[in-house]
């Protein structure tokens, strides 16, 4: 039977809706049938986990989050991409049958860090720098020398995610970018947000060769049939296969 990938979109709704399009745009065939079966549920109205964290509302987000993986089991999906970096905060509550179906990006990011030892700024949330998942993850103290995470524009990162979210990719969002990298003197960016996949396929589709990015989504969509076989204890990712590694976008706007 073909295998089923399953997505929890609508966190935010741009980026989930574009994580399907590129899941097609990178495994095209001869023939439609062919190409990957998948269960995109966009559920913009579950809570925002920034806000459920600082104001404790834990419980009232995961039960919204328990519901809707459960109707993605029930459809029978083999593995499950949440289009959320802070939503990953949450997923040790999840019941253990719902979470050994989850791809972790986590996990991907900080094993494509390892991969290409090379300095990278993190761009993510308030809710995922106040949690510190990253900090938390096992892989975290030896990808910690690679990583910087700009502490005295994380406001406007954050603010700007939320753009991202409203409005897609403006001109200013691409200003702002090319500003931070060149401040701390790096050439390559973490989507530790998955708001970032959107700005990861504007640089694709304008050709930018200057800047890298490590987005997880992109990772996912260019070694899908791997991901969706993958078995439970086979979580860690460390073997993905290195011909099909993620593409290596950049931004040459100055």
């Amino acid at each position: 039977m073909k295998k089923v990938l399953g997505i929890l979109g609508g966190m935010g709704p741009l980026a989930s809706a574009e994580f399907l399009k590129t899941i097609y745009e990178f495994n095209l065939a001869d023939r439609e049938q062919e190409m990957p079966a998948c269960f995109l549920y966009s559920d913009p109205t579950i809570p925002d986990r920034t806000e459920a964290i600082a104001n404790g509302l834990d419980d009232l987000l995961l039960n919204d989050l328990i519901t809707v993986l459960e109707t993605l089991y029930l459809l029978g999906v083999d593995k499950i991409v949440i289009p959320c970096i802070t939503i990953h905060y949450f997923l040790p509550k999840v019941p253990s049958i719902l979470r050994e179906k989850i791809v972790s990006l986590v996990d991907l990011i900080l094993e494509e860090v390892l991969n290409r030892q090379e300095h990278q700024l993190l761009l993510c949330t308030q809710g995922t720098l106040n949690t510190c998942i990253f900090q938390q993850h096992r892989l975290w103290k030896w990808a910690e020398p690679y990583i910087i995470v700009p502490q005295a524009e994380h406001k406007q990162i954050h603010n700007l995610i939320y753009q991202i979210k409203k409005e897609g990719i403006q001109k200013s969002a691409l200003v702002f970018l090319n500003t931070l990298l060149n401040k701390y003197e790096v050439n390559s960016f973490i989507a530790g947000c998955t708001e970032f996949h959107l700005l990861a396929k504007y640089l694709i589709q304008h050709n930018a060769r200057y800047y890298r990015v490590v987005d997880p989504l992109l990772i996912i969509a260019t070694n899908l049939r791997r991901f969706i076989d993958l078995q439970p204890h086979d979580a860690d990712f460390t073997t993905i296969d290195s011909r099909r590694r993620s593409p290596i976008y950049s931004f040459n706007e100055r």
